[in-house]
């Protein structure tokens, strides 16, 4: 059996590798060198290889034949699928949400959409991170654990999707109009108008991006 010191290692290890990609510090096609890594961070290689792995089975880095493991790099493609997932999750989690949802999220909730409607005049950036957190706290309060599980993963996996994301002001400003209308759905306890609104929302802006690299498909 594995000494629990170790496991928590591991999992440090995972945190902060995981916590490098997601910011970017560790970019797409970055390579995951055990050796590497186990030196920067002070512990044995073990642990390292373990938490590369978890990363792996998180969708973060890949393993190629030649070249060990790396960071994940989204394609166009891969996005398409990741939304393709996310339009019936998320959809199914906003009518659920909206059976289930607290006070206390709502204004959570709100108090996202407020900041994000100031980003919306053109920090993409700021933007994608509140949209991430709007679409996180709709999943998170669906009453069902295993949706919000999957929901999770398929975020931390846009992160890296940043790239091929559309970032002009006029497709902020209308994803923005669309999350006050999954939360005032939400707000009515209206769940069939929650999981239409949330669909109609990831659909739309899955054709933004299919449109933005039409020329390359």
């Amino acid at each position: 059996m594995q000494p629990i010191a170790s496991a928590r290692v591991v999992d440090v290890v995972r945190d902060q590798l995981r916590s490098a990609i997601l910011a970017g510090d560790l970019a797409p096609g970055s390579r995951l060198s055990v050796p590497e890594l186990a030196r920067q961070l002070g512990v044995s290689r073990s642990p390292v290889r373990e938490a590369v792995l978890l990363l792996v089975g998180e969708g973060l880095a890949v393993e190629q034949s030649r070249r060990g493991v790396e960071v994940a790099r989204l394609e166009l493609g891969d996005v398409l699928e990741l939304y393709e997932l996310r339009i019936s999750l998320e959809s199914l989690a906003a009518r659920h949400a909206a059976e289930r949802m607290t006070n206390t999220d709502l204004v959570a909730l709100r108090g996202v959409l407020d900041a994000q409607g100031a980003a919306a005049v053109g920090d993409a950036r700021s933007f994608r991170e509140l949209d991430l957190r709007f679409h996180e706290i709709v999943s998170q309060t669906c009453g069902n654990t295993r949706l919000a599980r999957h929901a999770a993963l398929l975020a931390r996996e846009m992160r890296l999707a940043a790239p091929l994301m559309v970032n002009e002001p006029w497709h902020l400003r209308q994803s923005h109009e669309e999350h006050r209308t999954i939360e005032r759905a939400l707000r009515q306890r209206d769940g069939p108008a929650a999981e239409s609104a949330m669909r109609e929302h990831l659909s739309r802006v899955c054709q933004s991006v299919r449109n933005r690299h039409s020329t390359t498909l």
